[in-house]
């Protein structure tokens, strides 16, 4: 009789172990989706970008978002935001001439102007928690042509 008692509890662990694996399977997999999406969306609006700079079109700050329902993963939505980056002075060392300190300026508002932070979020909701999962992929852009 002890004996399965201690077979049903170690077959109740296993069967405990063999759903966390499942699930943290499944988990994997949508990381693997959602990071591949990512990658053809961000590479999208990349191209976008470059294909624009030498008309003169670089983009202001917006925000965008959708599903990925042309390719097949309704489940799965992207949040797009550009925004335009704020970069602060070069700080001088003591006793430097105001003229350097007028020509760093400018080139840090020139900076400013020309480039771009690129946030791309793909995520998916999990069916237990209901809360939102996902992968976030960063990157800038520097107009070489200035703005």
């Amino acid at each position: 009789m002890i004996a399965v008692a201690i077979l049903a509890v170690s077959l109740m662990a296993l069967m405990n172990l063999q759903s966390q694996s499942m699930l943290a399977s499944a988990r994997a997999q949508r990381i693997l989706i959602s990071t591949l999406l990512a990658e053809q969306k961000m590479n999208a609006v990349l191209l976008d970008i470059e294909k624009g700079i030498p008309k003169g079109d670089f983009p202001d700050s917006r925000e965008e978002q959708g599903a990925f329902e042309e390719e097949r993963y309704p489940d799965y939505y992207w949040k797009l935001s550009i925004k335009g980056v704020e970069l602060p002075a070069i700080p001088l060392p003591e006793g430097e001439g105001a003229i350097l300190g007028q020509a760093m300026q400018m080139l840090s508002e020139k900076l400013s102007r020309s480039s771009r932070e690129i946030r791309l979020k793909v995520g998916w909701i999990e069916f237990e928690e209901e809360e939102e999962q996902g992968i976030e992929l960063v990157t800038h852009v520097v107009n070489p042509l200035g703005s």
